[in-house]
């Protein structure tokens, strides 16, 4: 059953129904419409011979339509009369026939002036001769004086041999044609098929690994272009599966690290330093911090779930991001501390914008973060808000770190890696839940918010993101005569 629906067995019925509905319609107008074509194409020619005859009555000499009747009596092998008042000739080339001359011409005279043509046509049967004989007449001049009359016979052979002849010969040469046919369709149904099935073997060997799908030039462009369609997504697929595959690794990695931090501190705590109290805080600040970093990695995984699938939903607001950015950077005090790292501010103030204040504080937190933690030896992070041009905010954060290659900008936007060598592997943060950019990425498209990144391979790289400023609308206004009118509205209603 899967076989009579496969292309290949289609592609075989339909050349055969083809070949079949072509052969039919052969033998249709040559052999069973044959007796009226002949009969047709006879007609014809007495109807053109005549025409071609009175033609030259009118503009020829007596010696040239003497030699143009000969000449198309004997091409043709007809019987043709031209009789006038004073004159009556004939010549026959229908093989010797003596009965056509001796026919009554005064009917076919009187029926020829009294149609409306001026031209009379009859068919009949001539026993001696055993064929049927086309006769046609018409005259030169006019009805009320004519000059000459013309009469035509011709004989329509009897093409029942021919006609067998070519049946024969059809069936003859449509069992070849079928026979013929079974090869070359089946060629060219392997032809079309064979690819669309290599493409499908290529296509189940995908879920095992395999995205090695070859295009072979010889076949139609349309195969051509879909076995490059699955190309493309073999490499995609083997992109995605080897960032799938290091992904897990990292974030094993990054669980497994502080989850064996957490465990060997409270180890300590509970063999060694549980009598001490220094040693005791200091060890459970560890595992409070490597807590923080397993919820931290935990949420921004979620995150970036929830905004790659679209079930996040924005609450848009109204709110000033010179005055938030003081609170965001602040999170960052304690890295002053203990790591000497200085995140310096330069906000213009009233800055206004409308956005999802949440996840767009997320957005600047992941930047700063991203920023400390590939700074440069000078530890400082410089953040940015200013006005580029009336009504367009800027946003920037500027590290002084190694700064990434041009080439592998595209790549820093990607889930959870970026690259960082010519061969495109990726570099996992050494700090953090190393997906904060994708969260961002997210984020800003779905504010709408243009976003990018700059960098100098040695001088460190500056990310940022440009949104509307927000400006309230004025209120229209109503003028006095409007709000005049409006009483003497309801006044009416009222009335």
């Amino acid at each position: 059953m899967n076989f009579l629906r496969s292309i290949k067995f289609n592609v075989w019925v339909r050349f055969e129904a083809i070949v079949v509905a072509m052969l039919m319609f052969t033998y249709v107008f040559l052999i069973v419409l044959f007796p009226t074509f002949y009969e047709w194409m006879k007609t014809y020619e007495i109807a053109e011979a005549m025409a071609y005859i009175k033609t030259s009555w009118s503009i020829g000499s007596e010696s040239n339509f003497t030699d143009v009747v000969t000449g198309i009596a004997r091409k043709n092998k007809m019987y043709i009369e031209i009789s006038t008042p004073y004159y009556v000739g004939y010549v026959d080339y229908l093989g010797g026939s003596q009965s056509l001359s001796q026919l009554s011409k005064k009917q076919y005279q009187q029926a020829a002036l009294n149609s409306e043509s001026g031209v009379y046509y009859e068919q009949f049967r001539d026993e001696r001769e055993n064929n049927t004989v086309l006769t046609m007449c018409s005259y030169v001049g006019t009805k009320s004086a004519p000059e000459a009359y013309i009469f035509i016979c011709n004989y329509v052979q009897p093409v029942g041999t021919t006609v067998a002849i070519f049946q024969r010969q059809f069936l003859f040469v449509s069992l070849l044609m079928m026979i013929l046919t079974l090869f070359v369709s089946a060629f060219f149904a392997n032809k079309i098929t064979n690819p669309i099935i290599n493409i499908n073997k290529h296509a189940k060997q995908l879920p095992q690994g395999k995205f090695d799908a070859k295009i072979d030039e010889h076949d139609f462009n349309e195969i051509q272009q879909l076995a490059s369609t699955l190309q493309d997504a073999s490499k995609e697929i083997a992109k995605s599966d080897d960032l799938r595959r290091e992904l897990m690794a990292n974030i094993s990695h990054d669980l497994r690290t502080p989850l064996t931090m957490i465990k060997a501190y409270a180890e300590m705590i509970r063999d060694l330093s549980g009598d001490n109290p220094e040693k005791r805080e200091r060890h459970l600040k560890v595992i409070i911090d490597e807590t923080d970093r397993l919820s931290s990695l935990v949420n921004d995984i979620l995150d970036l779930s929830k905004l790659q699938a679209g079930v996040t939903e924005m609450n848009m607001s109204v709110f000033n991001l010179s005055e938030r950015l003081s609170g965001v950077i602040s999170r960052f005090d304690i890295l002053k501390e203990n790591d000497g790292i200085i995140i310096e501010l330069q906000a213009e103030d009233g800055i206004i914008i409308s956005a999802d204040i949440t996840k767009l504080e997320q957005v600047i937190y992941n930047l700063i973060n991203n920023a400390v933690t590939y700074t440069g030896d000078d530890n400082t992070v410089i953040v940015r808000l200013f006005r580029k041009q009336p009504g367009l905010m800027r946003f920037e954060v500027i590290d002084h770190g190694d700064g990434i290659a041009p080439e592998y900008l595209p790549y820093i936007w990607d889930r959870y890696y970026k690259v960082s060598e010519r061969n495109k592997t990726h570099k996992r943060a050494k700090m953090g839940s190393g997906i904060g950019l994708s969260i961002v990425k997210n984020v800003l498209e779905q504010h709408g918010f243009a976003y990018g990144a700059d960098s100098t391979v040695g001088k460190g790289s500056t990310f940022w993101f440009e949104a509307p400023e927000y400006h309230e609308q004025p209120e229209p206004e109503v003028s006095q005569k409007q709000s005049l009118r409006l009483p003497r509205r309801q006044n009416n209603q009222n009335n």
